[in-house]
């Protein structure tokens, strides 16, 4: 078959507007928030499987891998912390009058300068004591444990008078091991300190009855679950912290985190009506090991109810990038993965979580996956956020019932298996 030059010419021009065509409806396909979700899956898959090939199977994974890298990865959005307000407050420093005021009102004023006093005022203090401790480096190799309640009225307070200069560096599982209500920490400073990671799991592990606790102005840097919560099995039924108030506390890790436990900086399990409001909470990943990784920023699950996010800055990737798309991280849900039901506060896990609300939350570069995630999560509120550089919301489950409204969010809103979702008045953005 001949053609003659007029002809080449034609079919030229015609292959190259087909071409043209089809990279266009690529990238506006692209550029979808499905084509967003199908490009990370894939990714996911071709990393997962591409080593354990061989023949045309691996020949076609590295086509597919080298396809999947010529789709630009979002970049991730600045964040100036200390511009924000958000978290820690260094000013709020407690002067010398208020300490002498606090020394007189006390019912027992202890102030500690070592780890031998600090474990002693512990053990010892009651309603309405108050642990000062001074500036200094405390080295944490066995738990601190309390032994007395504190009240409502009367909280038992442990505090630095300025915030920073008072650093616990844990060197155990666990920094405070707290099943007493009522206490009252601030200003203080929790740095993860063992030799391995994996030893690092809990800067506070409220267990049971620790109802009324105040977490306020404290940093957690480089743990696993800074803040672990969970019910006290040994009793019948099962006893839980409720009313707990986090605010203003910056938790964040400096290196990827090498364990194969949770990674979550706020782990709660079970428990009423907790507010969790105006904190950091940032770069929480573990160190890949060839198999997707998934971290949260803060959840809330295992039956309990009336639950708040608020005010709250959640960046996924603050100053740890990404390794790939297998380092997956969420940065706020109600329910996690799910809780073994004889965990549960309701017993059989109908639900993860009743009543509970996410409001006024900026969400950042949570790329590989949605900002939000609800699992069996009934009546819930989602208002008021900021929800950038995602997939945007999840809501899975029949258990799960969801009013979303007045947000701004990139990405979409997907209910799945079943899940109920109203929306209005949500502003999407590019």
């Amino acid at each position: 078959m001949k053609f003659n030059k007029a002809g080449v010419k034609k079919l030229a021009i015609a292959c190259a507007f087909f071409v043209f065509i089809a990279s266009a409806v690529v990238l506006i396909f692209l550029q979808t928030d499905y084509a967003k979700e199908l490009t990370i899956k894939g990714r996911q898959y071709v990393q997962i499987n591409l080593h354990k090939n061989w023949g045309i199977r691996l020949t076609l994974l590295k086509s597919a891998d080298l396809f999947l890298k010529l789709i630009p990865q979002p970049s991730l959005i600045p964040f100036d912390k200390e511009a924000s307000g958000v978290g820690v407050d260094h000013n709020k420093i407690i002067d010398s009058h208020s300490i002498k005021a606090l020394s007189l009102l006390a019912s027992n004023f202890y102030p500690v300068q070592n780890v031998e006093e600090l474990r002693s005022a512990m053990l010892k203090a009651r309603k309405g004591d108050v642990i000062l401790l001074y500036p200094g480096h405390y080295s944490i190799l066995k738990r601190l444990e309390v032994r007395h309640h504190g009240s409502q009225d009367s909280p038992i307070r442990l505090l630095s008078s300025v915030p920073g200069t008072s650093i616990l560096e844990i060197k155990n599982t666990e920094g405070i091991y707290l099943n007493k209500s009522n206490w009252r920490i601030e200003n203080l400073t929790f740095q993860g300190a063992c030799g391995q990671q994996r030893y690092c799991e809990h800067a506070i592990h409220m267990y049971g009855n620790a109802d009324q606790t105040q977490l306020i102005n404290n940093q957690f840097i480089d743990f696993n679950a800074a803040l672990k919560a969970n019910g006290n099995y040994q009793q019948s039924p099962a006893v839980f912290a409720d009313n707990v108030l986090v605010q203003h506390n910056d938790f964040y890790n400096q290196t990827l985190r090498k364990t194969d436990t949770p990674a979550t900086p706020i782990d709660v399990v079970g428990g009423n009506n907790w507010l969790v409001d105006n904190n950091f909470i940032a770069d929480f990943a573990r160190q890949l090991s060839g198999r997707v990784s998934v971290t949260y920023g803060g959840f809330m699950k295992g039956g309990g109810s009336g639950g708040v996010f608020s005010n709250n800055v959640v960046n996924c990737a603050w100053h740890l990038p990404y390794q790939s798309s297998l380092d997956v991280r969420v940065g706020l849900s109600f329910g996690d993965g799910g809780t073994q039901d004889q965990f549960c506060q309701n017993t059989d896990c109908e639900y993860e979580h009743f009543a509970g609300k996410i409001k006024n939350n900026l969400v950042l570069n949570c790329i590989n996956d949605v900002s939000i995630y609800l699992n069996k999560a009934a009546d819930t509120e989602i208002s008021g956020n900021t929800i950038l550089n995602s997939v945007g919301i999840d809501a899975r489950y029949k258990q799960t019932s969801v009013k979303i409204f007045d947000n701004r969010l990139n990405g979409r809103i997907n209910a799945r298996d079943n899940a109920f979702i109203s929306q209005r008045d949500n502003v999407m953005v590019k």
